[in-house]
């Protein structure tokens, strides 16, 4: 049996997934996974895949659900981005 090589195969787009997360959802993840969520909503308002209000409202929730050393380590992490982004701009 011969294989046809001459066609090429065309890469196919995947659209991504859209996950609605709800409170219940967001209460049955680990504050591990809740700081790693975190960074991926960050990394997608950055690129504009997630509208700024809707990141906003959806940070907000997952923040609430931080214990208070995994808080301050968002709101540090936070506060260095913020003063990357400053220098960055100067």
């Amino acid at each position: 049996m011969v294989r046809k090589t001459t066609s090429s195969s065309q890469p196919v787009f995947h659209a991504p997934m859209r996950i609605d997360w709800t409170d219940e959802k967001l209460q049955t993840l680990s504050q591990e996974q809740l700081l790693n969520l975190l960074d991926n909503l960050d990394r997608q308002r950055r690129i504009g895949r997630v509208a700024a209000g809707t990141g906003e409202a959806l940070d907000q929730r997952i923040a609430a659900l931080l214990t208070g050393r995994n808080g301050a380590r968002r709101r540090k992490q936070l506060s260095v981005t913020d003063a990357t982004a400053s220098a960055e701009q100067a």
